[in-house]
């Protein structure tokens, strides 16, 4: 009698609701820090290869030039390249990939079956939509080559999971090279596989001398950093952040940064 008159003098407690407790929280996994989210323009990806092939091609006398010249011969195909791809869906900087695959000649041949502006084979023109046959060859032709690399470059962008530097590894070595590449380092990125030697040495260049080229033309304004030059004529010499690794002119290597 008396027990049943203290139970009744406890506080009231209501069921509990919601879903059950789950595991206990790893204080390792609670503390880490979510990974950053990916670059908004090609000129904002940041790594030593891109910031060596900037240094090469703002200080080298060769690079400098062909890159002044190939801008040069761009100027007429640019404006038009850019909102076809802005229309595909895919960054509008993409529109200088020319640069590095045909110095912007329309009619430029490559060692293989490489033709054109984008360097197309004819089974990868074929496969995005252009007629490559005895009679006609639309990879001669800029704006119709320039919608199927549209096409090209977002497909790979899917196929790698927003990866860009993966997509243009890619669009230079293959996609059979770069999956094979990601089958030995499953979720590695394309500068892991460069790292570690599982891509070939044209991709390894091809891409990050590519985005370099995209810092140089474009500038850097668009990742808030105005101090760096925005033109080829404005850049007598890198710009070093006392943060960032350092290009060492005189073996062309990349060093850290001393502080």
């Amino acid at each position: 009698m008396l027990a049943s008159v203290l139970a009744g003098c406890l506080p009231f407690r209501s069921k509990t609701t919601g879903p059950p407790p789950g595991p206990p929280i790893d204080s390792r996994t609670a503390l880490k820090p979510p990974p950053p989210p990916p670059p908004r323009h090609l000129a904002c990806i940041q790594n030593p290869r891109v910031d060596l092939w900037e240094y090469r091609l703002r200080s080298n006398a060769d690079f400098r030039v062909s890159t002044h010249q190939s801008i040069e011969r761009a100027q007429m195909y640019l404006p038009r390249l850019r909102r076809i791809f802005a229309q595909a869906g895919v960054p509008p900087s993409l529109a200088l990939l020319p640069v590095i695959e045909s110095e912007f000649q329309r009619s430029a041949r490559g060692r293989r079956d490489d033709l054109g502006l984008w360097q197309f084979r004819g089974e990868t023109a074929r496969r995005f939509g252009l007629v490559v046959n005895d009679h006609h060859d639309q990879r001669l032709h800029p704006y119709h080559a320039s919608r199927a690399a549209a096409r090209y470059l977002h497909y790979l962008h899917r196929h790698y999971h927003g990866d860009w530097p993966l997509a243009l590894a890619a669009y230079n070595a293959g996609e059979h090279r770069v999956d094979r590449a990601l089958a030995r380092l499953p979720n590695g990125t394309f500068w892991q596989l460069a790292d570690r030697g599982y891509l070939p040495r044209t991709s390894k260049d091809y891409v990050p001398r590519f985005l370099a080229v995209v810092r140089v033309v474009e500038g850097k304004q668009v990742c808030r950093r105005p101090q760096v030059p925005t033109t080829l004529a404005d850049a007598a010499a890198p710009v070093v952040d006392a943060a960032a690794p350092v290009v060492d002119p005189r073996r062309g290597v990349i060093t850290q940064a001393r502080r």
